[in-house]
């Protein structure tokens, strides 16, 4: 073993473990606790320390002499005798005490029981639990000694009380050995022991370096020995240890070496031996401090090395492999730079991430940035609109990956680690669920951008604004706005992303009113282009005018159009006042959708979102011309043979009654008849309306000679309209319903009248109204009205009754009143509006009743009952226009404007369009209306959005999907881009002379399919071959340019072409730099690899340069006999789907408040619990204390380097003494 030794490194920290008890094991995670110690007597005190003990004062101790007599095993002697035997023993084996002797830890708490003179009784006392001291007895890792506090006795001490009162169940001895302490010169307990952890090199190492805590498959291993173990002993575990975990190995056939590693100091936190268990070369190669261990100090034990913690690495070959030692593989197999070609593995569906990272990763600027790890000095801790840096070294990791010099050809990386890292951020990426690939690299720029940001302290800057007596037509004025806004944005954001991916808009709007101009400046990151295609919303609709019969009308409107903007578009062309139009959705025969009601959708969504092609759409005019008509809706019900109960029928229709109409049920079915007209396509064999002169009360003897006392005058508005000829419910009768409020449904411009409430409000009742309890019209009607109204049903009773009596011309007067007095019950009776009694009044005398009662209420709907025979009489198939089939009214102006479209033909997309219909002026909705400061009002102003100046790599993205909600909506035309030589001279606004306006095209993000599924890839330019490929997740072919220019290019990648550098020269003198410090980096690695070649070659090896093939198989000791196999062949590809992403540091333990430190900088239990908690706290993962090298009194040099810091004990070992003694 060679052996190098540091004479600084003194014996102050030597044994600094040996003298501590490790109290400090049992910590919950994330506690952040500095582990201090207990200091612990000497094993010269210890039967000092027995002897004090509470005894009982009836008890003499004479040293050398036994009070009792000797204790046979058939014989339990007395509590008494125990104690005083126990002390006994106690003494003597201090007497005889040396190094190495075993001690063994028990409960301090059990211990002060047995002592106790107070105890008398065994059971009191109970056997030995060890459980509740020891966390892990395998690896001797004790509890918290403040909770649970031990001790250390002799071994003869504690074989006899074992056998008095043995073990709880699952208890365990727990032993250690006594060390000798250079410090206070005597033996002490080794409660902490050397901890260490081990790796194997493997030319796959399937490591993610950035995680919180490691898989099951790369955790890495730690075990502990005694320092008074050897470094044979020291190799009999790590190959134990080993070939448990890699228990797929041939134990027989395996060489093996084994390396002491330890990382730089700087890197100690980031370092891939707190990360990973499996190692490649280059991780390996990269650790700065190297040394193989060898046979040479075999016989040498931890504690003369100064050896307490430390990582180590094996190797193994296999015999028959034909392959060279690992440790070795740069000697023969040199670095090939990366071209950057490799996929990126599909998580599930993760191809939107892969597709805009190989955009992105592919920059070059960007790419050397991380690659040369330029941003670990810029990285931002304090921003708290950052990660933390999480975000920033995640994507460093991603990219090191990709362009990392190869070991061997790789085609795909798993980017799982990165995944995690911003699911964790950003809950919309943490799942499995397909995403927008524009929507990743947004918060992925933007999570860069603050992770690097270079203002750590952010001040308050207010946006620049024109002020009221700037002259806007001044282009010096807009140029120091656009400046203002710029340096004050740059206040605070400055990053790369800044430098490379942020430009400027020009916002200006327009008052049509005042004609006041705003000029407004935003920063952007990516330009979001809309396409110039058919994004016309196209539908028939119906519409039912209040005096024509309904027509039907074809309309084609902008999708993004407002349901304000298409009832103005239908008032238009039909030269009605947009205010009379009402719309609604009519489904099953009835009202289904109010869009006019302060609930619908239509306050918000476009019509495309608002209405779909199968929805049956009604606009009707409603008009009245005095504020106290009524509007009325009417449904429609068919009361077919077999059926009960009626059924919804036709089309809901609305009538506007006057005012003097509401009481006169004659009118109210004049009115209603007269809409069926027009709506049945001209029936018009209606009662009322087959009259053709007013009728008169003559025309009603029967009612005239039932109330003699009546004055008719004012019942004239009733008669005029009556038929006295024909049955009113010939066709259908009426039926009345009042509703309460929440049962319908109201327009949002319902306007409340105290007197009338709401009179001319539209309103519909909701759909699930019960209609089967609505009333005949007749039930609200006095009898004399009800007799007036349906007079041919009076007539009918009459002739009824008087063709069924022969005496009825023979009664008198009275007799014939008070028949009539019967009739007119028997009548109210047959009726079926019993409900209403007290409108059915009896023969009273009504001359006094001026007033008629009102029919209807602003609560009241009609429903109109037809007969099955009756519906068919009036809309008969032959119609060729009805409620059913409206007449088409023809859309001249929508018929021109396709012709127009036809003559022109099909026309090509070009970016050109894209960029023009950019910067074309557009009026804002209503929805959308601008504040004027100038008019204090919002007004629909002209909006114009144009590009003020462009970044060094323009993304821009086509917006291909109308609407985010919808994930049909995906506009799949092709827009033919320009591989090079893209101008954008004619829309930057701003002549900047100094930037260059032509660009080409880098990248290119495809999707295919819609935006709730499809697939991403890209298209990419590699910078260091000049070629191009096609990134279909893992797959990477080569190809042309070309072929991106299709309907499925999504987001296009430009960069500028200048003499100057993309980011500017600051970035490019950083890059630079970090790249010399780079290649200086990896001569020393080559350096380093040739040096460590050497240095392990034999005398057999020849000048040629053949591998020594020497290995350290004979240190295998104690192996359990391992299944037999091949060497293993791991995939390179294989993906794992951690969770983990941060790799900060945390030390274990705790520390009291104002409590004196007397360990004079004794720091090694801290160290190795840090280790330890890599195994029971795994909330972090942690690097181990170093080891500097260190010479032992014989002069032999040590492979294993040890730092200032101290380190902590803890787990045993099955090779080594295992014995503790009391502090």
């Amino acid at each position: 073993m060679s052996i190098e030794m540091d004479n600084d490194s003194t014996s102050d920290h030597s044994l600094s473990s040996i003298s501590r008890r490790s109290s400090y094991l049992n910590v919950s995670d994330g506690d952040d606790v500095t582990g201090d110690v207990v200091p612990v007597e000497s094993m010269a005190s210890t039967a000092e320390c027995l002897m004090n003990s509470k005894l009982d004062e009836n008890i003499e101790v004479k040293p050398g002499l036994p009070e009792y007599p000797e204790i046979t095993d058939e014989v339990i002697p007395s509590l008494p005798e125990q104690r005083h035997l126990v002390l006994q023993l106690a003494k003597e084996a201090d007497v005889n005490a040396k190094e190495g002797d075993k001690v063994y830890i028990i409960p301090q708490r059990w211990y002060d029981n047995f002592m106790d003179p107070d105890i008398q009784d065994f059971n009191q006392i109970g056997s030995i639990d060890t459980n509740i001291i020891c966390k892990d007895y395998d690896n001797f890792i004790l509890n918290d000694y403040d909770v649970t506090p031990y001790l250390s006795i002799q071994e003869s001490v504690f074989e006899k009380i074992s056998s008095w009162y043995g073990l709880a169940p699952n208890s365990k001895p727990i032993v250690t050995c006594l060390i000798y302490d250079d410090q206070s010169g005597s033996l002490v307990t080794e409660y902490n022991r050397c901890i260490f952890r081990l790796h194997y090199l493997t030319e796959d190492s399937k490591t993610n370096q950035y995680r919180h805590h490691l898989s099951q498959a790369n955790s890495i291993p730690f075990f502990t020995l005694s320092m008074l173990a050897t470094v044979k002993e020291l190799m009999s575990k790590i190959l134990n240890v080993f070939y448990e975990k890699e228990s797929h190995l041939d134990i027989e056939k395996t060489k093996f070496k084994v390396w002491f590693a330890k990382d730089s100091e700087l890197n100690q936190n980031n370092s891939i031996l707190n990360m990973s268990y499996k190692l490649d070369p280059y991780q390996f190669m990269s650790l700065p401090f190297l040394t193989r261990i060898t046979e040479q100090n075999f016989g040498n034990t931890l504690k003369n090395l100064k050896i307490e913690t430390g990582d180590f690495v094996i190797e193994i070959k296999q015999e028959g492999k034909n392959y060279h030692w690992l440790s070795n593989y740069f000697h023969y197999n040199a670095l090939t730079p990366s071209r950057g070609n490799i996929g990126l593995n599909n998580l599930g569906n993760t191809c939107y991430m892969n597709s805009a990272l190989q955009c992105l990763v592919h920059i070059p600027q960007l790419r050397d940035y991380f690659l040369y790890k330029v941003f670990e000095k810029e990285i931002n801790l304090d921003n708290p609109l950052g990660y933390q840096g999480h975000v920033a070294r995640s994507f460093a990791i991603l990219i090191q990956n990709l362009f990392k010099d190869e070991l061997l050809p790789s085609l795909s990386y798993s980017p799982t680690t990165f995944k995690s890292t911003v699911g964790h951020f950003n809950s919309m990426f943490s799942g499995y669920l397909q995403q927008d690939s524009q929507e990743f690299i947004a918060f992925l720029l933007d999570g860069l951008h603050e992770d690097l940001n270079r203002i750590t302290n952010k001040p308050v800057v207010e946006k620049p604004s024109l002020k009221p007596e700037d002259d806007v037509s001044n282009q010096e004025v807009i140029k120091k706005l656009a400046d203002d806004t710029w340096n004050s944005h740059l206040l605070r954001n400055d990053s790369i992303i800044t430098d490379i991916f942020v430009g400027l808009y020009k916002s200006t709007l327009h008052c049509p009113e005042c004609d006041n101009l705003s000029v407004t400046f935003d920063p952007y990151n990516d330009l979001t282009l809309p396409l110039p295609v058919d994004t016309k919303w196209n539908t028939k609709i119906k519409l039912f005018p209040q005096n024509s019969p309904p027509c039907i009308i074809e309309i084609e409107m902008e999708k993004t159009s407002t349901y304000q903007e298409l009832k103005e578009y239908i008032a238009n062309l039909v030269k009605m006042n947009p205010s009379d139009l009402y719309g609604f959705e009519i489904f099953n025969h009835q009202f289904y959708n109010s869009f006019d009601s302060d609930k619908s959708n239509s306050n918000y969504l476009p019509l495309k979102e608002l209405i779909s092609d199968a929805d049956d759409i009604i606009f009707y005019e409603i008009k009245s011309s005095s504020p106290a008509d009524m509007v009325v809706p009417v449904i429609n019900t068919k009361l077919e043979e077999g059926f009960k109960n009626p059924r919804l029928f036709g089309v809901p229709f609305f009538v506007t009654l006057k005012e003097d109409e509401l009481n006169n049920p004659a009118a109210i079915r004049k009115v209603i008849e007269t809409s069926y007209t027009r709506l049945s396509g001209g029936f018009v064999e209606f009662p009322l309306l087959e009259l053709t002169e007013n009728s008169s009360i003559e025309m009603f003897p029967l009612v005239k000679e039932k109330y003699p006392t009546i004055n008719f005058g004012k019942y004239n508005p009733l008669i005029e309209l009556a038929n006295p000829d024909m049955s009113v419910d010939e066709y259908f009768k009426l039926r009345l319903m009042e509703l309460t409020p929440n049962q319908q449904i109201r327009s949002r411009n319902a306007t409340f009248n105290s007197d009338n409430g709401f009179r001319n409000d539209v309103w519909v009742p909701l759909s699930h109204i019960n209609i089967n309890k609505a009333i005949d019209i007749t039930g609200y009607l006095d009898p004399v009205s009800r007799n007036i109204y349906n007079y041919l049903d009076l007539k009918n009773k009459f002739i009824e009754k008087d063709q069924g009596s022969d005496d009825c011309v023979e009664e008198n007067d009275d007799t014939k009143s008070s028949t009539d007095d019967n009739e007119e019950e028997s009548l109210a009776k047959d009726n079926d509006s019993e409900s209403r009694a007290e409108f059915i009044d009896q023969d009273t005398d009504m001359s006094n009743n001026d007033l008629i009662p009102q029919i209807l209420k602003p609560t009241t709907f009609i429903l109109a009952e037809w007969t099955d025979e009756s519906a068919n009489r009036v809309f008969t198939q032959d119609k060729v226009v009805d409620w059913e089939t409206p007449a088409e009214l023809k859309n001249i102006a929508l018929e021109d404007e396709r012709k127009k479209r036809q003559m022109d033909g099909e026309k090509k997309i070009t970016l050109d369009d894209c960029l023009n219909l950019f910067a074309k002026k557009e009026v804002l909705g209503m929805n959308d209306s601008w504040y004027c400061p100038t008019c204090k009002e919002h007004r629909q102003a002209t909006k114009q959005l144009q590009l003020w100046s462009t970044p060094d790599i323009l993304l821009i993205h086509l917006k291909r999907f109308e609407n985010q909600s919808s994930f049909s909506d995906k506009i799949d035309d092709t827009v033919y881009f320009p591989i090079t030589d893209l101008d954008l001279s004619p829309y930057v606004v701003n002549n900047d002379e100094s930037k260059s306006t032509i660009y080409d095209l880098v990248s290119v993000d495809n999707h295919y399919g819609g935006l709730g599924g499809g697939h991403y890839t890209a298209y990419v330019k590699n910078f260091v071959d000049k070629k191009w490929y096609y990134f279909d997740d893992s797959r990477v072919t080569e190809t042309v340019p070309e072929r991106s220019i299709a309907g499925s290019a999504y987001l296009l990648f430009y960069m500028r072409r200048s003499d100057n550098t993309v980011g500017g020269e600051e970035l490019k003198n950083l890059i630079l730099k970090a790249r010399s410090e780079f290649n200086l980096k990896l001569q020393e690695f080559s350096k380093r690899q040739e040096s460590l070649f050497l240095t392990n070659q034999t005398d057999e090896e020849d000048t040629s340069g053949e591998e020594d093939n020497e290995d350290d198989t004979d240190s295998r000791l104690n192996l359990n006999e391992a299944d037999k196999s091949d060497f293993p062949v791991e995939d390179q590809s294989g993906s794992s789907r951690s969770t983990d992403y941060s790799i900060e540091s945390m030390e274990v333990g705790y520390s009291k408040a104002n409590e004196v430190d007397n360990t004079n900088g004794d720091n090694s239990g801290r160290r190795k619990l840090r280790m330890l908690n890599k195994k029971y706290n795994v909330s972090t993962a942690n690097s181990p204390a170093s080891l500097s090298p260190s010479e032992d009194s014989d002069g032999n040099s040590v492979s294993i380097i040890r730092s200032e810091s101290d380190s902590v004990s803890t787990p045993g070992s099955d090779e080594v003494a295992k014995s503790p003694v009391k502090e």
